[in-house]
């Protein structure tokens, strides 16, 4: 099974790429997809502020027939390389990543759509060091980006694989299929992913939940108003990479269900305020579950935004039963449109309760040098590593970022 799965994941990534991804502008349905957004941004919609000649004209030739794609056939894509380099002391990690996105409008209900969506990941470990194995050389528990936490050097993951409708009004989604929950529920639009903010998911992801790419099928519902959001889910937890079904059959089952605010308050900006509760059933792999999270994010005016995140679960299934964050960006740094700065703190609990509580901070600056490649520097500064006897570690970064 585990190898089918790996043949399928790898035959339907290959169609995604020949085909390519799809995808709405994210204001146009209102709803948020997370670390897929990009592919709902037209190709020509950044600038940056470094000419090169030649690859300049070819790239905007080749924006020039991507928007073309999308107008003509509904198709849209992202082809998303993501180069992460960290060092810190005697230890170093070069994490590799593409990203295949797509989104084909299979049909158009002026202006409800059905379409089919799907993300592939392949991941590689450059100089066999895994992020997984990096973090462990320093001592520190808490991950310091979202590359491979595993021995493996090398993924091929199917993220997603779903059929997609949304409303007419646009006020409701539903997905069917492979999810990936990272896209829909537990969001925030400040420390959300690692390809264009902080590096550490402790800020931009939620190491306290199950919500990982290695999950069954399962289905997803969502209705908002001008105020507020409610969704749910349910879907059978597996530990395959593929499309397994064995713990659908099984009938263990998780759920989520995610309630939030959205208001406009005068004199800041919008806001979203995000509850989310999940539970997974006890499987052959997987002990049952209980998580609750709160995810905030706030506007400051045009240029400034702020964010606040906790969790907590009643298992020892992650590294961490509880974590805390807390951090800003700046938008538009030095008068650059597409560039971000951004500082955040983080407080993560182990669930080995023989371990010590770990903290850090990190600092970023995405810098949109063309409209196709990002160069972010970071540093991270942990304190107090679970795993190591130092008061603190230095990690300092820097990350690539294509997107085609």
């Amino acid at each position: 099974m585990r190898v089918l799965n790996r043949h399928l994941t790898i035959c339907l990534v290959t169609i995604v790429f020949l085909t390519g991804p799809s995808g709405l502008h994210a204001e146009t349905v209102g709803f948020e997809y997370g670390e897929m957004s990009g592919v709902f941004e037209p190709t020509s919609e950044r600038d940056g502020y470094l000419s090169i000649g030649l690859i300049d004209r070819a790239y905007d030739s080749y924006a020039d027939w991507k928007t073309g794609v999308q107008q003509r056939h509904g198709l849209s894509f992202l082809i998303e390389n993501r180069l992460i380099n960290q060092w810190g002391p005697e230890a170093e990690l070069y994490d590799n990543e593409l990203n295949l996105i797509a989104r084909q409008e299979a049909f158009r209900f002026s202006p409800g759509t059905v379409s089919l969506n799907i993300w592939g990941q392949f991941a590689n470990s450059l100089g066999g060091r895994t992020a997984g194995r990096f973090q462990n050389d320093l001592g520190i528990l808490s991950p310091l980006n979202g590359g491979n936490s595993g021995p493996d050097t090398s993924n091929q993951i199917l993220q997603m694989l779903v059929v997609e409708y949304v409303s007419p009004d646009e006020r409701w989604r539903v997905q069917a299929g492979k999810l990936a929950l990272r896209t829909l529920v537990n969001l925030n639009r400040y420390a959300n992913g690692d390809s264009e903010m902080f590096f550490s998911p402790m800020l931009g992801n939620n190491p306290v939940v199950p919500y990982t790419a290695l999950l069954g099928l399962g289905v997803f519902g969502e209705y908002r108003s001008d105020l507020w959001r409610v969704s749910a889910l349910v879907r059978a937890p597996d530990t395959e990479l593929g499309l397994s079904t064995d713990a659908w059959k099984e009938g263990k089952r998780g759920y989520v269900v995610e309630a939030a605010l959205t208001p406009g308050i005068p004199g800041l900006g919008d806001g979203i305020y995000r509850l989310t509760w999940s539970l997974d059933e006890a499987n052959d792999t997987l002990p049952r579950m209980e998580t609750w999270s709160i995810s905030a994010d706030q506007d400051f005016g045009a240029r400034f935004g702020g964010f606040a995140r906790y969790a907590r679960a009643d298992t020892t299934f992650r590294d961490f039963r509880r974590r805390a964050a807390l951090g800003f960006q700046i938008k538009k740094p030095f008068g650059f449109t597409y560039d971000r700065f951004g500082l955040g703190g983080w407080w993560g609990d182990p669930s080995n309760p023989a371990l010590r509580d770990e903290r850090g901070i990190e600092m970023f600056y995405n810098a949109q040098v063309t409209p196709y490649l990002q160069v972010t520097p970071d540093i991270q500064v942990v304190f107090d590593p679970a795993n190591s006897n130092a008061n603190s570690e230095v990690v300092l970064g820097l990350r690539l970022r294509l997107a085609l």
